[in-house]
């Protein structure tokens, strides 16, 4: 390695010295960035690395695409030759936290409603994980506070649940005690607040997003108010406070058709058919859902499979179990394209209810097999996984042996 490192240029030395920054692999984007080596001295520098059989390039045709790796000795060495220089480690993390920041806005990590581009961010995700963990234990609190912001969404819809509650617990406990209003608030609405709600823990989510709402409300900003009054909503009505989410949800929708929201509008609607599925109102729960369909499929292709499976469990309800296996398979193709894998997971457990119900007891165990595989992946839903495996063993001894 010594005599190697001695025939390498100064952009090769530059470029292997800081190659260990990256979890795994890395783009020559985000090595140019973390090693600000750039265009010809960069091509060069990775020429010349690869030649040398320091770094290892994958396959990739297309430039952009292609990764460079290390090799676990040549790590080893890089990051013994890095330890010895700190100030520039530091400097080229918070170099690449500032590139997949962006990186992740630009792919709509940070928007509702935005999916299309989220394999640009699941490429990176093991590297977005490592740098978070190194930000927020080495201090860099405002780079590790924006990253987390720009990954939220992504998080929450691809299903990275425990790593989603890790980080943002500890963005939210730096910006309350820089009071960082509008960042706080942000994060404990659409952040940890709404994932300790999926995850099972309603009264901490319920806080969250109240403490948030408050923050909202003293900011005057409406956008905010109305997306915190749905999320508290939902917290509501899975802790069974149906009258109080009731109340919410009609909150909302005043405010959401004060401002012509027809999105917003959709979604306080869907809140307020679940609360009447939840009381026995079976009939106008399915026919609210219904009524807001074409605007998801116009304007939110995101909820669209989460509001198709509430139909969908609807139905099987109204024992009209055909009508719910076909909805239920709609939302499954259309969450498996769009990788949500909650969706996926939740919507596998509505089909495995109505395949039972159906007598095809094969195929409601395949279904519940896939839910259980997301919910005991992500560490949070233990009452869930017993629930379905105690529902597996009851299929299989409904299966022919």
């Amino acid at each position: 390695f010594q005599r190697a490192w001695s025939l390498l240029t100064e952009p090769a030395r530059n470029v292997l010295l800081l190659m260990p920054i990256f979890a795994y692999s890395a783009s020559k984007a985000a090595i140019e960035a973390a090693s600000e080596v750039h265009k010809w001295d960069l091509d060069e520098g990775l020429g010349q690395l690869v030649e040398l059989w320091l770094l290892e390039a994958s396959d990739d045709l297309e430039e952009a695409k292609r990764r460079y790796s290390l090799h676990p000795l040549t790590r080893a060495f890089a990051q013994s030759k890095l330890g010895q220089q700190a100030e520039l480690e530091r400097s080229a993390r918070v170099r690449l936290a500032e590139f997949f920041t962006e990186l992740a806005k630009a792919a709509g990590g940070d928007t509702l409603g935005e999916w299309e581009r989220y394999d640009a961010i699941e490429t990176e995700v093991e590297n977005i994980f490592a740098l978070l963990e190194w930000c927020f234990e080495n201090g860099e609190m405002q780079a590790a506070v924006q990253l987390t912001k720009a990954v939220t969404f992504f998080l929450s819809t691809r299903g990275y649940f425990f790593k989603a509650k890790l980080f943002e617990h500890k963005a939210v406990e730096f910006t309350r005690e820089a009071d960082h209003r509008e960042d706080l608030a942000w994060l404990l609405v659409y952040g940890i607040g709404w994932i300790e709600i999926q995850a099972g823990d309603l009264e901490r989510g319920e806080r969250q997003i109240k403490e948030g709402l408050e923050i909202y409300e003293f900011l005057n900003a409406p956008q905010g108010i109305v997306n915190a009054l749905h999320h508290l909503g939902v917290a509501l009505h899975f802790k069974s406070d149906f009258e109080n989410a009731r109340e919410c949800y009609q909150k909302g929708l005043h405010l959401a058709q004060s401002k012509n929201d027809n999105l917003a509008i959709a979604r306080f609607k869907r809140g307020l058919a679940l609360v009447d599925a939840a009381q026995g109102n079976l009939v106008e729960a399915r026919e609210g859902l219904e009524s807001i369909l074409p605007t998801f499929r116009e304007h939110d292709q995101l909820s669209l499979p989460g509001a198709l499976a509430n139909l969908a469990g609807v139905k099987f309800r109204l024992k009209e179990y055909d009508n719910a296996f076909e909805i239920g398979n709609e939302a499954l193709a259309l969450a498996q394209r769009m990788e949500k894998r909650p969706n996926i997971a939740w919507i596998s457990h509505v089909l495995s209810d109505t395949e039972m119900a159906r007598g095809n007891y094969q195929a409601a165990f395949d279904y519940a097999k896939q839910a259980l595989e997301f919910f005991e992946s992500s560490k949070l839903f233990t009452k869930t996984v017993e629930e379905l495996k105690a529902h597996m063993q009851d299929l299989q001894k409904k299966m022919p042996s």
